[in-house]
């Protein structure tokens, strides 16, 4: 099998479907020489949340993918190019589908979440222009601005703390610093209170199961 024909089992149409998981296996196996078979792989892992029918097809494909994250965590501490897409591709494997979907380079980056006090939108920029929660305002910009409390790191738990801690062991600074923002506070700007950024913009995005 070719990487040409993987790549139409698994992107077209945008779909995960039981012949993604059937080249899953392969591309692992090629994954170590390969960079779009890798690339590939955390493709198919990244859209496998709320499909149905893919807990079984994961199942399946569990040495796969036990595999497939060796090799990344072996891949990221060569400090390769393409750090960040193999970060996410790992938060993947590790079921951790909203953090894949939303992490970047924390250069300009921001989440939108609901106050869990007010309900109102709060805006979180952590990136180049600044690290804070505002109310967006599409005339005036981001107004009202409060500063971001980045968590220290042994403050940091679970999910975090293991993203925290692979950044700094693989000498990504700029990840790392930007990880303990996502995961410290933020103070809303309407009702001035205090909630986790990383567990209200979980709780908003976790994938619904099907």
């Amino acid at each position: 099998m070719t990487i040409a024909l993987e790549d139409r089992l698994v992107l077209e149409y945008d779909l995960v479907s039981p012949a993604s998981f059937t080249a899953l296996p392969h591309l692992v196996r090629l994954a170590t020489s390969s960079t779009r078979a890798r690339s590939l792989a955390g493709w198919i892992l990244r859209r496998a949340a709320g499909h149905h029918g893919c807990d079984d097809l994961l199942a399946g494909c569990a040495n796969a993918i036990a595999e497939y994250r060796a090799l990344l965590d072996r891949h990221m501490q060569s400090r390769p190019a393409d750090y960040l897409e193999t970060f996410i591709a790992l938060l993947a494997v590790m079921e951790q589908y909203h953090w894949a979907a939303a992490l970047g380079d924390f250069t300009d980056d921001f989440y939108e979440l609901p106050c869990p006090h007010c309900a109102v939108d709060v805006t979180v920029a952590i990136g180049d222009h600044g690290r804070y929660a505002a109310i967006r305002d599409w005339h005036l910009g981001d107004v009202d601005r409060r500063d971001l409390r980045p968590a220290t790191p042994g403050e940091l738990s679970g999910t975090g703390h293991w993203m925290y801690e692979t950044a700094v062991r693989d000498s990504q600074g700029a990840l790392a610093d930007g990880i303990t923002y996502l995961f410290g506070k933020a103070e809303c700007p309407s009702c001035a209170s205090v909630f986790s950024i990383a567990d209200e913009y979980g709780s908003a995005n976790l994938p619904i199961l099907m």
